[in-house]
C-alpha cells in the first residue's frame, strides 16, 4: 500500500496470457510478475493477496508474501522474494510462512529477483502499453510480417501499424508465444522475432 515516505512505487502488470492486471507493491515485485507471465508453467498469480500476522517478543508482526501462484499442473505455491544480497528470508518469517502454507497444501518457494537478459530488456524496464480491445486484424498483420526472422521495428513497419501500437502488440504476442525470440539476447526494439 502507498504511504508517506514509501521508497517504492505501486506498479501494474497487464498479464498478457489472460485478461488480468497484477498490482505490485514494488519494482522488484513487478519484475517478478513480468517473469511469471513470461513462463508458461505459471497459470495464475496474484501479488501480496494475504497478510500474515503473528506475535514475537510481545510485538505484533506483519508480513505479506510476494505472490500466491498456481502452476499449469495445479500446484499452488507461495512465492517470496529473497531480500537483496541475502540467501534466505529471515528465519521467523520463513517459519510462520511454512506453518501456514503447508497445512493448506501450498508449497513455499523463495525466489530471486529476475536478472540477466530479460531483466535488462525493454519490456522489463518500462511498462508496455498493450492495446485494449479486439486487435486480431492487427495481430494477423504482425504474424504475416514476422513469417521470416525480422527485427521488431522492421516487422512492425512492414505490417503497416504505427510504431507505438505495433511494438506494444508485438511485445504482447511475444509473451503469448505467438511470436518467438531468442532469449539469449536482450528483448530490445530491434531484437529478431519470428512467427511461432
Amino acid at each position: 500500500m502507498p504511504y508517506r515516505g514509501r521508497k517504492d512505487i505501486i506498479a501494474y502488470w497487464p498479464v498478457a496470457t489472460r485478461e488480468a492486471t497484477v498490482v505490485c507493491g514494488s519494482l522488484r515485485q513487478w519484475r517478478l510478475a513480468v517473469e511469471l507471465d513470461f513462463k508458461p508453467a505459471w497459470a495464475a498469480f496474484s501479488a501480496s493477496p494475504v497478510e500474515l500476522r503473528w506475535r514475537a517478543g510481545g510485538r505484533l508482526r506483519r508480513w505479506r508474501p510476494d505472490f500466491l501462484a498456481r502452476t499449469a499442473d495445479g500446484v499452488r505455491e507461495v512465492l517470496a522474494l529473497r531480500p537483496s544480497g541475502k540467501e534466505s528470508l529471515p528465519a521467523a518469517r520463513l517459519q510462520v510462512l511454512e506453518e501456514v502454507a503447508r497445512p493448506a497444501g501450498w508449497r513455499v518457494r523463495q525466489v530471486r529477483e529476475p536478472s540477466g537478459v530479460r531483466a535488462q530488456s525493454r519490456v522489463a524496464g518500462g511498462l508496455p502499453l498493450f492495446p485494449a480491445g479486439d486487435e486480431e486484424g492487427q495481430g494477423q498483420a504482425l504474424l504475416e510480417a514476422f513469417r521470416q526472422p525480422t527485427g521488431l521495428r522492421a516487422g512492425v513497419a512492414a505490417s503497416g501499424l504505427d510504431e507505438l501500437t505495433g511494438l506494444d502488440l508485438a511485445y504482447r504476442m511475444l509473451w503469448q508465444r505467438r511470436l518467438l525470440f531468442d532469449t539469449a539476447y536482450p528483448l530490445l526494439p530491434d531484437a529478431m522475432a519470428r512467427t511461432a
